[in-house]
């Protein structure tokens, strides 16, 4: 039997060589998980502020650094919600600091009351793209009926909602990628891996090579 003694150090006693090798070893220690979770909710907390209803499996994304990246996400919109919230800027209440630019729609005021009213027969949707990333709209409307007659005349102040609908729906996709890629960067940044290899007490042989793995083998190894 051999027996051979190596001294460990934990992060902070490294030199600076060797530091920069133990954060390029564990770059991706804190992404090692659904990490994204949090931002999941936060996102859908913030839409419901704004009447809409996010469904969280439809979430997703790509990132963050390349050409097609990017994010998508499906939700229920309730209109007359929606507007009343960007007028009022409802989201503060979840989120105070959080600004959006969102312009108010320019529709004929005896469409919005139709919708305001509930009297056009919708099922507003944002709908994440399926073979790429980004956003769609459809307000669900394909006729619309009043006294027994159909009026394909407001059909262009439709188009506008829906145009509008789907400014809104980009400007929160945006923030949603980039809510995530600020997330990524704090995940990957030198600090954010210091501190959990400080916390969880990471070991290194001196030129910054990982060493947890020597401990848990010698402590597997059977002692005479």
């Amino acid at each position: 039997m051999k027996t051979i003694t190596l001294k460990l150090y934990r992060f902070n006693q490294l030199d600076k060589a060797a530091k920069e090798k133990a954060l390029t070893t564990y770059r991706d220690l804190n992404i090692g998980f659904d990490w994204w979770h949090d931002e999941f909710e936060d996102f859908m907390q913030l839409c419901a502020y704004m009447g809409i209803a996010v469904i969280k499996d439809s979430i997703k994304f790509r990132g963050f650094y390349s050409q097609g990246d990017g994010s998508g996400f499906s939700a229920m919109v309730d209109i007359p919600k929606l507007i009343t919230a960007i007028t009022n800027q409802s989201w503060k209440d979840y989120a105070p600091m959080q600004e959006f630019v969102f312009l108010t729609p320019q529709v004929d005021r005896r469409v919005m009351a139709l919708v305001a009213g509930g009297l056009l027969p919708s099922e507003p949707q944002i709908i994440g793209r399926s073979r790429q990333y980004g956003v769609v709209t459809n307000l669900g409307i394909t006729e619309v009926i009043k006294d027994g007659k159909t009026h394909d005349n407001i059909f262009e102040e439709l188009d506008k909602l829906e145009e509008w609908l789907r400014s809104v729906a980009e400007i929160l996709n945006r923030y949603l990628y980039q809510s995530l890629e600020k997330q990524y960067d704090f995940l990957t940044s030198d600090t954010a891996i210091k501190e959990s290899l400080l916390t969880n007490e990471y070991l290194f042989t001196a030129d910054g090579r990982s060493a947890n793995h020597l401990v848990e083998l010698n402590k597997r190894t059977p002692k005479n």
